[in-house]
């Protein structure tokens, strides 16, 4: 019986060109280096320096174990910084989820006319003003003596409000600011996604006899769910960030902590009375708080966003 020889063949090459590998390599490592000195080496000494009570001066930090933890939770501008966080979220994300959609629904109709160009770049405004510079607007703007608002206040007859000096009216600026600065993008977003949707769907559904409402619900609202996916894990991760440039101008957390939040308390604990390892143990902690948050939000939303073709 014949045996048949098979001649062996060679391993196969890589797609990718040495040269070109290289390359790729070369244009990462400067954006990976950055990343690795000021993204995760500081982690890395967080979690070393949580178990430690250093003042950001001594060569020598003082191991205290679990202390810092223990101080935080019993400081009464912790508890304080909690309870403002959760007030910021409760309010902010309904104005920076649900309002811009429906800001959307009504502006939809205009996006064919010629004040789009107008009202787009209306919207965006905010965006492209830096944060900090805002905030110095807003500063003069509150002015209780001599500020545009409380101006007009009292110019249609009310009394003017002492904005950042008492703690209701301080909270609610801080509030306005930092929905002002970010509202406009999310409504271009969800404009943007309903544009999207192309017309013969909507024109086969009202010849079917669908309301709008049964056409927003059945047809649209599918579509853009993944913005609105999107749109909801962003306002719930960076919510307080942009609060917290709005409070360190604003009110620097004042009166009597009345608008601090988790942040700028991490940022008093760490650079304004130089507590490195309660402030160190306060970021830990916040870092895994905001995983667990991600991951729900993933696990909830995949149920009804799909990605891909």
């Amino acid at each position: 019986m014949a045996v048949m020889r098979t001649t062996p063949q060679p391993a196969p090459q890589s797609n990718v060109p040495t040269s070109r590998l290289v390359t790729a390599i070369a244009m990462l490592l400067p954006v990976l280096t950055l990343a690795l000195i000021f993204e995760y080496w500081p982690a890395v000494r967080s979690l070393y320096l949580m178990f430690f009570d250093w003042n950001l001066v001594s060569q020598d930090p003082e191991f205290v174990g679990f202390q810092n933890f223990r101080t935080i939770v019993n400081d009464s501008r912790f508890i304080t910084s909690i309870r403002n966080t959760v007030a910021y979220a409760a309010i902010l994300a309904p104005l920076q989820i649900v309002l811009p959609l429906g800001m959307a629904l009504v502006l939809r109709p205009l996006a064919t006319s010629r004040l789009s160009l107008a009202y787009r770049t209306l919207l965006f405004l905010p965006m492209v003003i830096s944060l900090p510079v805002a905030a110095v607007i807003w500063l003069w703007m509150l002015n209780p003596v001599n500020g545009v608002v409380n101006g007009t206040i009292e110019a249609l007859g009310g009394i003017g409000v002492n904005w950042l000096n008492e703690p209701r009216p301080a909270m609610a600026s801080v509030i306005v600011v930092a929905d002002w600065s970010s509202i406009g993008f999310n409504i271009l977003l969800y404009l943007t996604a309903l544009e999207g949707i192309p017309h013969d769907v909507r024109d086969a559904a009202r010849l079917d006899g669908a309301s709008e409402w049964a056409l927003f619900r059945g047809i649209e609202w599918p579509l853009i769910s993944p913005t609105f996916f999107f749109i909801v894990l962003t306002t719930v991760l960076f919510v307080n960030n942009e609060i917290f440039g709005v409070i360190n101008i604003l009110t620097h957390g004042g009166p009597y902590s009345s608008t601090s939040n988790v942040l700028y308390y991490l940022y008093e604990r760490g650079f304004r009375f130089f507590q490195a390892g309660e402030a160190s143990a306060l970021a830990i902690t916040l870092v895994g708080f905001f995983l667990i948050v991600t991951w729900i939000q993933f696990r909830v939303g995949e149920r009804k966003v799909h990605y891909g073709s």
